[in-house]
């Protein structure tokens, strides 16, 4: 039989993968709204792996206008799946592979794709019964495409 703290827990976890997600379809909505109710008032993200920024601490609004200005013109398809989620008390963390498809219209077909995989670790906050976003930490495994396509790498040598 269960426990209350098992069926808790059960609830949590699908609290936690749901925001995940829900996440990942604002980004691809462009929703920038809806993103910012998944996020923390500040999020520490590391994605050095993938633009070779130093990892930092922002707020959820830098966090935001670096989405819009990166993004601005693509269609994107944020797939995520396999959710390792590990929750104590009031905190969670979770690993989940991702799959990142971008698809800048413009540009002449062979070019206008930029597609990456590999893991994301988001740590969380449980605030007013809402889990919400407070580290996000991008691993990079697969690329494949036109990095020239993704706002924040044009320019790059990536």
């Amino acid at each position: 039989m269960y426990q209350l703290r098992d069926i808790r827990w059960i609830i949590d976890r699908a609290a936690v993968v749901d925001t995940i997600v829900a996440f990942a379809n604002a980004i691809d909505a462009q929703d920038w709204q809806k993103l910012r109710s998944h996020l923390a008032d500040e999020i520490d993200i590391d994605y050095s792996e993938f633009r070779g920024e130093t990892p930092r601490r922002v707020t959820a609004e830098e966090y935001i206008k670096q989405r819009v200005e990166g993004l601005a013109g693509l269609r994107t398809l944020h797939v995520s799946t396999n959710h390792e989620v590990t929750i104590n008390n009031n905190t969670a963390e979770c690993k989940s592979v991702y799959q990142i498809y971008r698809l800048d219209p413009t540009r002449e077909s062979g070019q206008n794709r930029f597609d990456t995989a590999g893991n994301y670790f988001h740590s969380l906050i449980q605030t007013d019964g809402l889990w919400l976003i407070a580290g996000i930490k991008q691993t990079v495994v697969i690329v494949s495409g036109n990095p020239q396509v993704h706002g924040a790498l044009r320019g790059t040598s990536q």
